[in-house]
Order: structure tokens, then sequence, then C-alpha cells
């Protein structure tokens, strides 16, 4: 089969471009894959075709517009000159003229989180200002688009990664989202595995100060407003035990966020990390997984940390609480922004290391079933299906 990817980026360090990257390595084996993005990184390039689209880097929403305007039109010249050869044309982004789409965010969804000041971002210094005006631009553009893919040259499948997506989609496009796909998102169980703590527990935690007997609570993303960073330092400031600590990893408002620790008395207590390439090893060091998210069409880390054989604690609105049930392979909170009830569930599993063991064995036989191959093969059934409908219909 000859495949083709359209994704502004390709890499493993999260969200949508670690999904296709993902997918790539694994189709590119056995079929023809051709990738159309900005960037590429961790591929090897020797078995796939990889065609740059010029795009502007920032700030966001020009990035978005200009990925989405290039690739539309490389593709209608290719299409044009009669060397657009491929089997099925899969989009990682509202991409015009593609077979496939996988939605990774409801952005209806998320532009009413906002307007209702549910997702509310930090706009107290210029800086913040103008992150939060590109933020709302490009939130408008990309609902926009969406609503557009769901007109009449809408793509002949469209995938989402969660039960809760899907409901998202129904809601704000009636009819026209009722067939959509749920495929999850997988995760790399031989990168993401218990047996990474004998390998890197004591290193990791020796180069951030941490000692053995600190009880250590992780983080990481992007998004912090989105995902709940301020209720986990919140949190925090909430237990008893002195000796915990709080891995918070991925790019951010750190200094506001630092600010906020300050206030709460528990800066001393936070380690912030950039985000890091090798996030298996902050899983190994850690000891229960916090993220309660206020909106998560999936949420990869949730996965990763559960093949990692931690406890997770996280939203109901997450899609990846799919695969959690409530008090066996993980712990869920009804609100996000119950403080008191996330730091009870936090107080529960630090308090119980046979709880933290027994939970995250169960945690990990869960993301066993959610493997990339998976994934892989789910999305090929995709394609072989809206090729038999063209078939049926030639």
């Amino acid at each position: 089969m000859r495949i083709a990817f359209i994704a502004n980026d390709v890499n493993h360090q999260g969200g949508p471009a670690k999904v296709t990257a993902a997918l790539v390595e694994r189709l590119c084996e056995d079929h023809q894959v051709s990738v159309f993005s900005h960037t590429i990184e961790g591929i090897d390039l020797s078995k796939i075709k990889h065609h740059r689209v010029p795009a502007i880097m920032r700030p966001k929403f020009l990035s978005y517009i200009s990925f989405l305007s290039s690739s539309t039109i490389i593709l209608a010249v290719l299409s044009l000159f009669r060397k657009r050869d491929f089997d099925i044309i899969h989009g990682y982004v509202c991409a015009f003229s593609t077979d496939v789409i996988t939605f990774h965010f409801c952005e209806k969804e998320g532009l009413r989180l906002e307007k209702a000041n549910i997702i509310e971002m930090p706009h107290k210094s210029i800086w913040q200002k103008l992150k939060a005006l590109d933020h709302r631009i490009y939130r408008r553009l990309a609902a926009f688009v969406e609503g557009r893919t769901f007109g009449h040259n809408s793509p002949k499948a469209c995938i989402v990664v969660s039960q809760s997506m899907k409901r998202e989609f129904v809601c704000h496009y009636g009819d026209a989202a009722e067939s959509i796909i749920v495929i999850p998102n997988g995760v790399d169980l031989k990168m993401f595995n218990p047996a990474n703590r004998l390998s890197y527990r004591d290193s990791l935690r020796q180069k951030h100060g941490i000692s053995r007997s600190d009880l250590v609570l992780m983080f990481a993303g992007g998004d912090w407003e989105r995902k709940g960073v301020l209720y986990v330092i919140e949190a925090l400031s909430l237990l008893p035990q002195p000796d915990v600590k709080l891995l918070v990893i991925g790019n951010g408002d750190e200094k506001f966020y630092g600010q906020l620790a300050e206030l709460k008395q528990v800066r001393e207590r936070i380690i912030f990390v950039p985000h890091s390439s090798n996030l298996w090893e902050y899983y190994a060091a850690s000891d229960v997984f916090v993220f309660p998210t206020i909106y998560e069409p999936f949420g990869l880390v949730i996965a990763e940390a559960m093949a990692s054989g931690l406890p997770v604690i996280t939203s109901r609105v997450a899609g990846a609480a799919d695969i959690i049930i409530d008090g066996v392979n993980g712990l869920l909170l009804s609100s996000p922004s119950d403080v008191s009830d996330l730091a009870t569930k936090i107080e529960l599993l630090l308090s119980n290391a046979e709880l933290r063991e027994t939970m995250g064995e169960r945690a990990r036989e869960t993301a066993e079933k959610i493997s990339w191959d998976r994934v892989a093969q789910k999305t090929l059934e995709v394609y072989n299906s809206v090729l038999n409908r063209e078939r049926r219909v030639i």
C-alpha cells in the first residue's frame, strides 16, 4: 500500500508528532510510506520518502495556517502533474485533500471551554498577554478549519483517540460526526517499562538532588493551564508529608507557577525540568503520576506512566480514562479543580506502598493491551475499509 502522512512535525517528543512517528515506523516496514512534514526527527529516512513542507515556526497561529496552506498547495500541484500516486493520504493535522484524518483535539470543545473561562491562561505580563493572544487566534482558526472538515469535502474516514472525543464531535457537529472511528493512542511497551527502575531510578534522583527515601510525584506535558499544574501545586501544599517532591516535566510558564509555588510555600519541593527526550527515566524515578487535566482528548503520558508501572491519578474527562478502572489500575478525579480530593488521593497512594505496587502492576497489564503495533493494525483496517468502499463505487 502507498501511504502518505501529513503532519506538521514528526518526532518522538509527544502529541500528534509522536503518534505519527510511531505509525510511520511500523507501517514503513511493509508499505511504501511518504511523509509530508515541516520537521522530522528520529526516523530512518532510508525507509521512507520525506517531503519538507515550508512553514513559519512562530507564532503558533501562523505556523498552523502556513503549514495548512503549504501542504494543500503541494498536494494540489502533485495531483495536477499526476505525481500524487498514493492509495491513502492520512492527515494528522486538519488538512484538505485527505482520505483519512486523525483528530487529537476537538477544537470546538477547546474553544467552548476557553470562552467559558474554564481554561484560562495567565495574562499579567506582556509576554503572557502576547502568548494568550496567539493562542486565541490559533484556536479560532483551528476551530474554523475543523468545521470545514465536516463539510461536503470531508475525508472518507475520521479517527479520534477516545470515546469522549467522539461524544464531543457528535455534540458539536451532529450526524456528520456519527461515523467517526475510535482508535486510542498506543504506547511503546519496551521503552516504557517497570524494569527501567533498576537502570535509572537512583541515578536520576541523584541528578536532581532527590534522596532514595523521598516520595516523588510526577507531572509531564505542555499546555500547563489546561493540564492542571496549578491543581497539583495546590494539592502538594495540603500534603502532611514534608519529604514529598514534585517533578514537573515539560514546557510551560515556569516563572508564573514558580511564584505560585512560593506563595503556597512548596517551591523548594518542586523540580521544573524542560521537555525531556528521556521521559522513561523520570517515570522510573517517580512513585505516582498526577495529571488533573481540565480537558485531554487522550493523554499519551498517562498511558506511558501506566506502562512504566506507575499508579496514575487523572481526571475522568481525560480520554485515557477509558482504560482506567477507578481504584483498580488508577484513581479518577470527578473534578480536577477539587484540590482537596486530589490531595486525599495522593495521600492514599503515598501512605500505602503495597497499594502503589499493586495498582502499578495492574496499570502495566492494562497498557500491554494498547501497543503501537495494535494501533497500526487498527489503522490499516481503516485504510482497507476506505479502499474497499472506493472499489465498490467504481
